[in-house]
């Protein structure tokens, strides 16, 4: 089969494949481009690192570290070795021989329970085979399996050695794409990661009911003269291997979207409404509390005599000051405040020491300011009261 489409691929079919198709795709990717183009063009600086992003970088981090692990040979969660390896015997070696061989490396040159019990069952070259594909607990615990049966040995190793694992990953994806936890950068992501992973499950398991580890051999192992490769070990490897990689190339498209370097969108609508939604609701938020303190205060200070006494010595102060303004500025033709008198001047300068000597006061400027602030605080307070007036 592979022959026949080898043979098809000859420079005139190539050029008429492009001649019927140039026409349809052509177009697509000049827009394709000039689309990639304008958003590169428009995306905003690169920025750091959301808060809600950065914890599906550190989920996606420590699952990397976990199947890092995981897959390598000398962890304590691998599988036992592949004792045609170990030994270096070959497929077709007399078990005796085998086992022989493998009671060496045992302590004191004795098997264990557990090798005697793998001794009784690889008497045969489709028990190996077994063996080699689907592990040494397929071959002793399964209850339901039938040496002729290879089908039902794959039953009894798919759940537990490849579609729990698979399914915890597709947890830990959902997980670590979902909006609550990781943001709308990371959610964007979720159809495909989830997609792409089901994807990766199933070449697994496509894989280990497809592939036999002497019939696809080398010509060597098939004829018996170099050891035979677990298809169970290195697919325990492989497996966390490629499952490792697979959220590394997760975790960085989630960091080049999220900080705008690459895959830039900008927000839609609705979501710019609810950022000024928001912005607004912690403006509202954030002035309620103000004015919450302020209340407290006040009620603190009216409810003690000695402040509500001093209180209201400071009022009467203010408006006894605030009137002999406007008396002196009635006399002298629109005079100023009290406060830009030039006797409070010299006391004002005279009470802040060097401060004032060195760098003097600026009365009008002050006034300035003091305008300023004023009509911050009493915005829209004149248009209220002729409407409450007028009412």
């Amino acid at each position: 089969m592979a022959t026949s489409l080898l043979s098809l691929l000859t420079w005139g079919n190539i050029k008429s494949l492009a001649l019927f198709f140039g026409p349809v795709l052509l177009p697509r990717i000049i827009n394709y481009y000039r689309t990639l183009r304008a958003q590169l063009a428009h995306r905003p600086p690169p920025r750091p690192i959301p808060a809600d992003a950065n914890r599906a970088l550190n989920l996606l981090f420590g699952t990397i570290v976990i199947l890092l692990t995981l897959s390598v040979p000398s962890n304590p969660y691998a599988p036992a070795p592949n004792i045609f390896t170990q030994t270096g015997s070959r497929i077709n070696t007399p078990t005796e021989v085998l086992f022989s061989r493998l009671a060496r490396g045992r302590p004191g040159n004795i098997l264990t329970d557990y090798d005697k019990l793998l001794q009784a069952k690889l008497t045969s070259t489709g028990a190996r085979k077994i063996y080699l594909r689907f592990g040494p607990e397929a071959l002793l615990s399964c209850q339901f399996c039938e040496p002729d049966d290879p089908m039902s040995y794959l039953l009894f190793y798919l759940p537990l050695n490849t579609l729990v694992p698979h399914l915890l990953h597709l947890l830990i994806l959902a997980v670590a794409t979902a909006a609550p936890f990781a943001g709308t950068e990371a959610a964007r992501w979720r159809n495909w990661f989830i997609f792409a992973a089901l994807a990766l499950a199933g070449i697994d398991s496509y894989t280990m009911s497809t592939f036999d580890p002497i019939a696809f051999a080398s010509p060597a192992v098939r004829a018996g003269q170099i050891p035979p490769l677990s298809l169970f070990t290195s697919m325990n490897m492989i497996r966390y291997l490629f499952l490792a990689v697979f959220d590394s190339i997760c975790a960085a498209l989630i960091y080049i979207s999220a900080t705008h370097r690459f895959f830039y969108s900008p927000p839609s609508q609705s979501d710019q409404i609810n950022q000024i939604v928001g912005a607004a609701t912690a403006a509202l938020t954030n002035a309620n509390s103000k004015l919450h303190s302020l209340s407290v205060t006040r009620n603190a200070v009216v409810r003690d005599k000695s402040l509500k006494a001093r209180d209201d010595w400071y009022w009467r102060t203010a408006v006894a000051m605030e009137g002999a303004g406007d008396a002196g500025a009635g006399e002298e033709d629109g005079g100023g405040s009290i406060w830009e008198e030039e006797e409070v001047v010299r006391a004002l300068s005279r009470a802040m020491n060097g401060r004032g000597r060195s760098r003097g006061l600026d009365m009008a400027q002050l006034g300035i300011n003091a305008g300023e602030y004023v009509d911050k605080i009493t915005a829209g307070l004149e248009n209220a009261g002729g409407e409450n007036g007028s009412t």
